[in-house]
């Protein structure tokens, strides 16, 4: 097979239909998280409860409100939003009137000088991260038209459309552009108007021009959609399309900042009871918190990416002498204030029964485990990292 066959066979690949990597999920990992994001929305019942939940694809029915709801990714699909940000890049300063794929009258808007674009599956599957996204595109006006929900099969989705509309609202507050995004349940008194499909919008030779002429919001689009598909341990695509779009805004006017309510933003502190077991950089789904060693094995740093937070304790739950505390309500100055800081560090010596690392305290010479073995030779008690709570940390010792 010819390189340009295997890529023409890798473009033809059906990546729609929607995938849960049950390594992912929360539930995996951590038998005392009490996260309902995707199997309390989903409006087919396709995922059942459990640890981890299980996706049925025969009653899937690709609303793609799961892709965005799951804080750390394990739901993997073609989402509307790629297409989406791409044909915006073609619009000058109309109202943007986003359209799901069951509308049933795509064609009308609130506004004749408005623009509609329809995107597959339903609202719901956009996401704040989407709405913070076209703000940071330059749109002036982004309407979710929503009158046709009351009587769809996915109804239930409607309070997600209108959540993640208040949450970006929230947040653009900060840049004095909360009235940027909107929904409209109006259907009286609606009017033609032009309607494009997301993934097929019209390309006239004046749109080849005008997107030369606007390479600055093509590059800040792809910017913003590739930040998604980076790989390794990391948050949701809803997480990582809104740090993007912040990213890519000017400064919060007058030192004013929006609110993170309902973005599962969290910040972590570590007390001087930790004993550098390294447990919760391990278990962190996102790899908000990391624990470095230095080469010679000699001093460790944890360091803590607040926006990587997705809020879940794991990190509590597998800490043994319960030296991590998580804050659910952090400012938004403490989220996007300093990109990385150091929770902790200190210098690591050997356990001399065991040798496994430990941070340097005092005249210590074994680690807790074993001293704990040691002064209850009959006795039990887990190693780092499994504390009853989870299924599995890797890696549990140094």
């Amino acid at each position: 097979m010819s390189l340009l066959d295997a890529a023409e066979r890798f473009a033809a690949m059906d990546r729609s239909a929607i995938v849960l990597d049950p390594a992912r999920c929360l539930h995996s990992l951590d038998r005392a998280s009490t996260c309902e994001a995707c199997f309390q929305i989903c409006p087919a019942e396709a995922i059942a409860p459990g640890k981890p939940p299980s996706l049925d694809a025969d009653k899937c029915e690709s609303c793609l409100a799961c892709l965005v709801v799951c804080p750390v990714g394990a739901y993997n699909a073609d989402d509307a939003v790629r297409p989406l940000l791409n044909a915006v890049t073609r619009l000058e300063g109309q109202t943007l009137e986003l359209v799901c794929a069951k509308n049933p009258q795509p064609e009308k808007g609130i506004s004749e000088s408005g623009v509609g674009i329809r995107v597959k599956g339903c609202l719901a599957g956009l996401g704040t991260g989407t709405y913070l996204a076209l703000a940071a595109l330059g749109l002036e006006r982004v309407v979710a038209r929503t009158e046709a929900c009351s009587a769809c099969e996915w109804a239930n989705l409607r309070p997600q459309i209108d959540s993640q509309i208040e949450r970006a609202a929230r947040v653009l507050a900060g840049w004095d552009k909360s009235e940027t995004v909107a929904s409209s349940s109006a259907s009286d008194g609606l009017v033609e108007r032009t309607v494009w499909d997301a993934e097929n919008p019209p390309l006239s030779r004046r749109d080849l021009f005008r997107m030369m002429a606007r390479q600055g919001q093509v590059a800040m689009a792809r910017a913003m959609e590739n930040g998604e598909h980076s790989i390794g341990r990391k948050p949701g695509r809803d997480r990582v399309r809104a740090l993007g779009a912040v990213a890519h805004l000017d400064a919060p006017l007058n030192g004013s900042f929006g609110a993170l309510d309902g973005l599962n933003f969290a910040t972590v502190t570590i007390s001087e009871a930790c004993t550098a077991c390294s447990a919760c950089g391990r278990a962190c789904p996102t790899e908000a918190l990391k624990f470095e060693k230095s080469e010679d094995n000699a001093s460790f740093a944890l360091k803590f990416s607040a926006r990587d937070c997705i809020g879940c304790d794991l990190c509590v739950h597998v800490c043994l002498p319960a030296a991590v505390s998580v804050d659910h309500a952090p400012t938004f100055a403490q989220i996007f204030g300093e990109e990385q800081t150091t929770l902790r560090k200190g210098e690591l010596v050997k356990c001399e029964r065991c040798g496994s690392l430990m941070v340097k305290r005092g005249e210590a010479r074994l680690c807790d485990l074993c001293e704990y073995r040691r002064a209850h030779p009959f006795g039990s008690v887990m190693p780092p990292g499994f504390n009853g709570n989870q299924f599995k940390v890797p890696e549990t010792r140094q």
